[in-house]
């Protein structure tokens, strides 16, 4: 039997995900939705024979909707959150997680409460080409340290230069991404960070950005954010004492480099990472597993963005808590 979810956000990627939906992920289905622009969001139900809800409230009272999708402004993630556990449903929350670690935190704690499943959408995890990143950092010996990197056009909504709805710039929207990366790469935590923002065109929050992050085995992390360029990347590289390993998000292409010599290129056959977190999403609720990305991950993951904020104030490196 599938899944009902409801999916709160129907913009410009939570059509992504209804997408994904409505042309079938196995274990679930597409029951209802809701979007703030009511206009829309009845259009698009009328076209897709979907009930649609133009307050998300009610969404949460339907019986056939058992989990809940948030893909929303962080700004609504916590009210909308708190509201789905006390309902008993089942929640995944497209990242960041939350604005700061205390809305995290709370939300977390919620779903404790409840007992209620709660997955964080942090879909680098699921990304094929570094999936087999990791699987490979063996072959480059002791890693001494790795190179991140996402670069994006300048933001395309309003809201994510308002700094209360977006709670931050490219930290928090886009870097969040390489900091739950780090974690997954490493199976380490990120004890110290030194990072330095800027605005080149926004007006509110940061759209450029720096962060060097120290594990806590020593080695270093650095990660750089844009939202300054007229185009795409996003890439990966693990340096280690044999060798290094590059991986291309966007062509799907691992690169081992030994000395001055390309050893290995490899094209790693992509999917969609969405569709890949929603049958992740499903086959956990169906078989009553621990979520792969819980709560705790998308908290941690904010409480990196958060430090790098305090460094980039301070100007000095500061302990990730």
């Amino acid at each position: 039997m599938s899944i009902g979810m409801g999916l709160i956000g129907l913009g410009r990627h939570g059509a992504r995900y209804a997408k994904h939906l409505l042309d079938g992920v196995p274990g679930c289905r597409l029951a209802a939705v809701s979007r703030q622009d009511a206009q829309a969001g009845e259009r698009f139900a009328n076209d897709h024979g979907v009930p649609f809800c133009a307050d998300w409230r009610d969404l949460l009272r339907r019986s056939d909707v058992q989990a809940v999708l948030i893909v929303t402004p962080p700004s609504l993630n916590r009210e909308i959150c708190l509201a789905a556990a006390d309902a008993g449903k089942a929640l995944l929350i497209e990242k960041p997680l939350a604005r700061s670690t205390a809305e995290a935190k709370e939300m977390v704690e919620a779903a404790r409460v409840a007992g209620v499943p709660l997955m964080t959408a942090q879909t680098l995890r699921f990304t094929p080409v570094l999936r087999r990143l990791r699987e490979q950092l063996a072959t480059i010996g002791q890693v001494e340290y790795f190179s991140l990197c996402m670069r994006a056009e300048r933001p395309p909504h309003a809201w994510l230069d308002q700094k209360d709805k977006a709670g931050g710039g490219v930290v928090l929207e886009i870097g969040i991404h390489h900091f739950d990366l780090l974690r997954y790469l490493t199976d380490q935590e990120a004890v110290e960070v030194r990072a330095e923002t800027a605005r080149l065109h926004t007006k509110q929050v940061e759209d450029l950005a720096q962060v060097r992050f120290t594990l806590a085995s020593g080695a270093g992390c650095f990660v750089e954010l844009s939202r300054v360029s007229g185009g795409r990347l996003c890439r990966a590289e693990a340096i280690g004492q044999k060798g290094q390993l590059i991986a291309d998000v966007g062509p799907g292409i691992l690169t081992r480099v030994e000395g001055w010599q390309v050893v290995d290129v490899g094209s790693v056959p992509d999917r969609p990472t969405i569709e890949i977190v929603l049958e992740t999403f499903a086959r956990s609720l169906k078989d009553k597993t621990p979520m792969p990305v819980s709560g705790e991950d998308g908290l941690r993951a904010v409480a990196m963005a958060e430090a790098a904020y305090r460094s980039a104030t301070l100007g000095t490196p500061v302990a990730v808590g």
